[in-house]
């Protein structure tokens, strides 16, 4: 499909000193890809069907981005919920995260086939892919329960810069996880074995997330109040 997209571009992209320039022309080929899918035109009712999946599981995390707000104070009342979130049930949603790009998310070493005979470096082209990867709406997807969950659990503790810049560093988190499952899927494309890695590194995260605080190898104390002598 890309290639269809190819044609009248390629004059844009050969001549293009800018890198804005050839980044936009990336992204264009990749909507005109889509579009030109066969499925695009002839199932216009299964697209539609598509938006609204869309809509209802960005419904679904914001109900269970609340749930968790109230579910995680009630559980573990003598931890703050975004405490819990980051130590135990953040492991889990990038695990799944990593599980869902696997249907839906290419390797540019895969979108890079139809430029190699274009007269543009072979690694310019995969860094722009790489950055339009970065820029996907798909590593937003999540704040769709971060947001809702940080209204509740941070606001009345550090206000809404403290939201912001929990916010940011989740979409930071999901992207670091999207360049990670690149990394993994490239080399597993070249060999099979590669498969243990994802698997040993978010299992290794999921285990350290259960080791008792006095197990682990690091434990600091909460100060104690002075006594005063009288």
């Amino acid at each position: 499909e890309i290639l269809i997209g190819l044609v009248g571009s390629e004059m844009c992209i050969r001549d293009s000193t800018n890198s804005m320039m050839i980044f936009n022309e990336l992204r264009k080929h990749g909507r005109l890809a889509s579009k030109r899918h066969p499925m695009y035109e002839k199932n216009k009712v299964a697209k539609i069907f598509g938006y609204i999946g869309v809509a209802f599981w960005a419904g679904y995390l914001i109900f269970f981005g609340t749930t968790f707000a109230f579910g995680f104070a009630d559980m573990v009342p003598n931890r703050e919920p975004y405490h819990v979130m980051n130590a135990v049930a953040l492991i889990f949603i990038l695990a799944l995260d990593f599980l869902l790009r696997i249907p839906f998310q290419k390797t540019p070493t895969q979108e890079v086939k139809p430029y190699l005979l274009l007269p543009v470096k072979r690694n310019r082209i995969i860094d722009f892919l790489l950055i339009r990867s970065g820029l996907s709406l798909f590593n937003l997807f999540w704040l769709f329960m971060f947001v809702p969950f940080s209204f509740i659990t941070i606001t009345k503790y550090f206000g809404i810069s403290g939201v912001l810049t929990y916010l940011i560093g989740i979409w930071l988190l999901i992207v670091a996880n999207n360049y990670w499952y690149l990394l993994c899927r490239t080399l597993i494309n070249e060999r099979i074995w590669w498969v243990l890695l994802p698997i040993a590194f978010y299992g290794g995260l999921g285990c350290l997330a259960f080791i008792p605080e006095d197990l682990s190898l690091i434990h600091i104390s909460e100060p104690t109040r002075p006594i005063s002598i009288s």
